[in-house]
């Protein structure tokens, strides 16, 4: 069981405007703020059905890189109204992230990947194409940085829907995984929680 594929196209269009704005907040050039978008929508999928071994759908399917390009358009001409939005933003963006960690990980389930596996997919799907955007505009990974629990939460969401969906089924797995993803990364920006940390070496020094 997967979800309905005009879903899945909104939903990684969504994610795709959401990339283009931050790349026009960049100063990012056109052609540039409009493939930040592409890969941002579409980046994930792909690495994660390359993964699996079958063909990027985002690739054979002719819908999804248009969309992904006008929303990708409409991002970066209202990324100034987008960005003076933030918490509504930060709500919509984790919803979006939410769903994209249970297509990813529905999609490895469904190729009978180890649990482990499609834990790790849903979490590469959801955040490996705005990992190479980030990458491409001079930028740190947000994965990879102090992010407020951004990488916490889509593992907890993945986690939370590998369990939850043997047991209850598909969509009450995804709302779920959804409901989790979304609300520790809002809580934890508006309460301002750090990421996870190793302990910095001054602090080692004077546990010594």
């Amino acid at each position: 069981m997967s979800l309905p594929f005009w879903f899945e196209v909104l939903v990684m269009a969504l994610n795709a405007g959401f990339g283009a704005a931050l790349a026009r907040s960049r100063d990012t050039p056109v052609y540039g703020t409009l493939f930040a978008g592409l890969l941002v929508g579409l980046g994930g999928g792909i690495l994660r059905d390359m993964m699996l071994g079958t063909e990027p759908v985002a690739i054979s399917n002719p819908v999804f890189i248009p969309a992904c390009i006008v929303s990708g358009l409409v991002g970066a001409l209202l990324f100034s109204r987008i960005v003076a939005m933030p918490r509504p933003l930060l709500l919509l963006q984790g919803l979006v992230l939410g769903m994209l960690v249970t297509i990813g990980a529905q999609k490895a389930l469904d190729l009978r990947a180890p649990v482990m596996s499609a834990i790790a997919l849903g979490v590469i799907t959801a955040t490996f194409g705005g990992l190479i955007a980030d990458v491409m505009t001079g930028n740190r990974a947000a994965i990879a940085k102090q992010s407020h629990w951004l990488a916490s939460a889509l593992v907890c969401g993945s986690v939370a829907f590998v369990i939850v969906s043997p047991t209850l089924g598909f969509y009450p797995a995804v709302v779920v995984s959804v409901a989790v993803s979304a609300v520790i990364r809002y809580v934890s920006v508006v309460r301002n929680w750090p990421s996870p940390s190793w302990p910095h070496r001054s602090q080692q020094a004077n546990d010594k």
